[in-house]
């Protein structure tokens, strides 16, 4: 069967022939010898899961067509690749430790108009809870869901 690769940050598609007893790591060593990636640098990712090296992808239902998503690891850099995912996440890390000196549009304005109508403990009160809910949601998509919603944003602006 055939499945695709998408190479997440560098935005090219591989079409890759596997066995669906065919391990992880045995479409690493592939995927190491047909894009020039390290096997060490490189994470696979199911509908926003990562895949375990030991895993064959029979456990993880994988059929024709399915798409996988290689993530490459921030310490090797593609040509094309300006961030990657571990850089983003080391963004958000640090920017949660400043989450109540520097606020996004979006909680300041929440914020105002909250404060319009709640005292300020219940205004600080919502504001935690909106952004914990918002941090889950967010949490759940899949990298598809995020790729899609990109997709959208970039066709809005042209």
């Amino acid at each position: 069967m055939f499945i695709y690769i998408k190479l997440l940050n560098g935005g090219t598609e591989t079409k890759l022939e596997v066995s669906p007893l065919d391990s992880v790591s045995e479409i690493k060593s592939r995927l190491a010898y047909q894009l020039n990636v390290p096997v060490n640098q490189q994470k696979l990712v199911l509908k926003g899961k990562p895949l375990l090296d030991g895993s064959v992808l029979h456990d993880y239902d994988v059929i024709e067509g399915t798409k996988l998503h290689l993530i490459v690891s921030k310490n090797y850099s593609l040509p094309s690749q300006t961030t990657t995912t571990d850089q983003i996440n080391n963004r958000q890390n640090n920017s949660g430790n400043s989450q109540h000196n520097e606020q996004s549009p979006l909680m300041n304005n929440l914020r105002a108009v909250a404060t319009k109508w709640l005292d300020p403990h219940d205004t600080e009160a919502l504001l935690t809870a909106f952004h914990t809910e918002l941090k889950n949601v967010v949490d759940q998509l899949s990298l598809d869901d995020i790729e899609k919603l990109c997709a959208d944003r970039v066709s809005e602006t042209l």
